[in-house]
């Protein structure tokens, strides 16, 4: 097992504190520093006396604590570059929990650990598959770490680490030491005891467990991960402690397991959350709420503006559409009030009549383009009969002035070269003159002749 982290002091305090969750273990690591060390498993005998009511004297009964670090073991919590061939010799160094800041271990892991705990980024990492197996928790174990990290964390006071946040005895530290204790003791009666009844003759045994079926009385170790048994009865801390531990050890301590039961819902469900956990599933899914409420918004914007120019289209299509029909109207109406003026006037006999009929009909037809050919030819025709009018009127003048210049007078003038103050007036003669005769011209316009 090895530990890496940055920081040498977290580094060593966090395998103290993992070892110091075995009973006793932390005061009997005289063996750890090398794996050629076994001075414990030479020197230890069975108990021969054991006093209940002193914890001391009733764990070193039930063989307290564990000989992990013995022969072929070693335990260092910051192990030096020069300890990496200690730690390559697999025919030497069977097992040990080893800890270093060095990234070259880190670089190396799987030859240089089955377990690596990174406490950077507070990850583990397992390169032994049948390792994994035998690390897999049973339901009774689960059931177990549950309740002691929920009791753990909602009594957590992270300003003050070191008591729980209700100053109670519940998620301190010696309620955890305690219940890995019993933890460890009831492993060791079930142990125990699974032992004593397999030593048993064939016939007895099979009494043994014939009354306890009729009890529902199952055996106590199968709440415990079997594969982890299995690999502990190949250690020579199992031999240890069957060679230095009474046979009958379930008498003093329950052989049970402090969760045992069967499966229910609650670790049904329990499982399945901590797997989500685990997923960190939470983290990805907020992250994918969170697009997804991006593209919902954009597309609801989308949505909105398609609408609101889809209603516009409506819109303006029903607008053309009630244009139409209102022309439509007006025109049906122009049509009726035409075709009412020419049944009207259809009846009407005079020319100036028709005139007054042409006029009301063009009041209400429809204007036509203007013919300007037409108007030019107009204005022409009468400019002619101008410039003929005025050119009569001028002849005549011309016509008269001369008469009046041979008659020897004109306006005013009398006999002998006389002038007089009264003009000459058609119908009238001055006193010695000659009656004048009016002429009437082509044009209409009378002329007077003497």
């Amino acid at each position: 097992m090895l530990f890496f982290g940055t920081r040498c002091e977290r580094l060593c305090m966090m395998q103290f504190s993992l070892i110091s969750l075995i009973p006793l273990l932390l005061s009997q690591l005289h063996d750890c520093a090398s794996p050629d060390l076994d001075a414990r498993a030479s020197d230890s005998l069975p108990p021969s006396s054991l006093k209940t009511s002193d914890r001391s004297s009733l764990l070193a009964y039930m063989g307290l604590p564990l000989h992990i670090f013995g022969r072929g073991s070693l335990f260092g919590p910051y192990t030096p570059l020069q300890q990496l061939d200690i730690l390559a010799d697999h025919d030497r160094t069977k097992s040990y929990i080893v800890g270093s800041t060095n990234s070259l271990l880190l670089q190396q892991k799987d030859r240089y650990s089955d377990i690596l705990i990174n406490l950077d980024d507070s990850s583990i990492s397992f390169s032994s598959p049948s390792l994994r197996t035998a690390l897999v928790l049973s339901a009774a174990d689960r059931r177990w770490i549950d309740f002691l990290t929920q009791t753990v964390t909602s009594t957590w006071d992270p300003k003050n680490p070191s008591r729980p946040s209700t100053l109670a005895y519940m998620g301190s530290e010696e309620f955890i030491r305690l219940q890995f204790e019993e933890y460890v003791l009831a492993l060791l009666a079930s142990v125990k005891q699974h032992l004593y009844w397999s030593m048993l003759p064939n016939d007895i045994s099979s009494q043994h467990h014939h009354s306890h079926n009729m009890h529902n009385v199952q055996d106590p170790i199968q709440d415990f991960n079997p594969d982890w048994l299995a690999y502990w009865q190949t250690t020579p801390s199992y031999a240890l402690f069957v060679r230095t531990t009474d046979p009958h050890l379930f008498d003093i301590v329950e052989p049970r397991h402090p969760t045992a039961g069967a499966v229910t819902a609650e670790d049904i469900q329990r499982r399945i959350m901590q797997q989500i956990a685990t997923l960190k599933l939470d983290s990805k899914v907020a992250a994918t709420r969170e697009n997804l409420g991006k593209h919902l918004l954009t597309g609801q914007k989308k949505m909105s503006t398609a609408f609101e120019k889809l209603w516009g289209d409506i819109e303006a299509l029903r607008e053309a559409q009630r244009r139409k029909a209102e022309a439509a109207k007006d025109e049906g109406d122009a049509t009726g009030s035409l075709e009412r003026t020419k049944s009207l006037t259809s009846s009407i006999e005079t020319t100036p009549e028709k005139a007054v009929r042409s006029t009301a009909l063009s009041r209400f037809s429809t204007p036509s383009t203007p013919d300007l050919a037409a108007a030019q030819a107009s204005v022409a025709a009468a400019g002619q009969k101008a410039g003929a009018y005025m050119s009569s009127w001028g002849a005549w003048a011309a016509e008269k002035k001369k008469g009046w210049g041979a008659a020897g007078g004109g306006w005013g003038r009398g006999h002998g070269g006389s002038t007089t103050n009264e003009p000459v007036v058609e119908g009238h003669r001055s006193p010695g003159k000659k009656k004048s005769k009016e002429v009437t011209g082509g044009d209409g316009i009378g002329r007077l002749d003497a």
